[in-house]
């Protein structure tokens, strides 16, 4: 109705609700009333962003004049509101915020932040909510949000990964395992199996002994597969240049506990270390998902042939 009101008399009623001048905007544009696009511009510029208002404004066709300054009030705003976005108090509303606001709040606010690792846990945890399917999930981290993470906190650019199936293996330079420690510690990037996330990460533990830890920890994920989870770590080694297995443990799906293994710091680290090779740190971690009904059904098999 605005927008005819518009069309007849050229004026737009005087309106203070930013959300009611998007909602205009958009229909102006679709029918194509440039001089009604222009006047909402204005005046969106013009006033207070709200939270709704500042969301749509992301998500403008290219095609309205205005869109990239409107854009770029929105992620103004969105930054100074979330300047604490670690904070308990926004988390909801940081939930359903898109990648465009959520980009523009870490890039104006992480210099800021005290807590990498929080850092990197918030960014899981939004991807998760936003992102239902692995594949685009995983695109999603790896290519836009993951690089925003600070190296010492992140094994993004110092990881390889290799993805085949539940088998994932890892190649940390000697340099960045040497320059990270012992002040925090490095992650992979999430990986699944089953629908089902986890990531491997790296530090050292100085009590009750020094130690290079590997940990295998499971996201808060919604995958719909549930049973039993088997997870193996394993190095290669010289002289062999085989894997040999570090350390194995069975638990279930519904397990989020961190799982993993130490190595003595004396023997990862010294320039003749069985750990490294080329200056690599080469790691493979396998995970193996059983669903319960076939666990189920192996038991009841063993149970059988147990009575017979």
């Amino acid at each position: 109705m605005e927008l005819l009101r518009f069309m007849y008399n050229g004026r737009l009623t005087p309106t203070t609700e930013s959300t009611l001048l998007v909602d205009i905007l958009m229909a102006a544009d679709k029918f194509d009333v440039v001089s009604c696009i222009k006047l909402c511009g204005q005046r969106l510029i013009g006033l207070p962003m709200t939270l709704e208002s500042a969301v749509r404004c992301l998500d403008l066709p290219c095609s309205i004049s205005m869109a990239a300054d409107l854009s770029e009030a929105a992620k103004k705003f969105l930054a100074k509101r979330y300047k604490k976005f670690l904070s308990t108090k926004f988390q909801d509303e940081l939930m359903r915020i898109p990648l465009a606001g959520i980009v523009a709040i870490l890039s104006r606010n992480l210099p800021g932040v005290a807590s990498e690792k929080s850092v990197y846990d918030f960014v899981l945890r939004w991807a998760d909510l936003q992102y239902p399917n692995s594949e685009q999930r995983r695109e999603i981290l790896s290519s836009s949000l993951l690089p925003m993470v600070p190296l010492r906190c992140s094994m993004t650019n110092v990881i390889l990964i290799d993805q085949p199936s539940c088998i994932i293996n890892f190649s940390l330079k000697r340099e960045h395992c040497s320059g990270s420690f012992p002040s925090g510690s490095m992650r992979s990037p999430p990986f699944y199996c089953a629908g089902h996330g986890f990531f491997l990460s790296a530090h050292r533990r100085m009590e009750p002994s020094n130690s290079f830890v590997l940990i295998i920890q499971k996201l808060e994920d919604k995958g719909l597969v549930r049973g039993t989870v088997d997870y193996d770590i394993e190095v290669k080694t010289t002289p062999s240049l085989e894997f040999t297995t570090l350390w194995r443990r069975t638990t279930t799906t519904g397990c989020t506990q961190g799982f993993g293994c130490s190595v003595p710091w004396s023997e990862v680290i010294p320039d003749d270390s069985p750990f490294f090779i080329d200056d690599k740190l080469h790691i493979r971690v396998h995970v193996k998902i059983t669903p319960a009904a076939v666990v189920m059904h192996a038991l009841a098999t063993s149970m059988m042939c147990f009575i017979h």
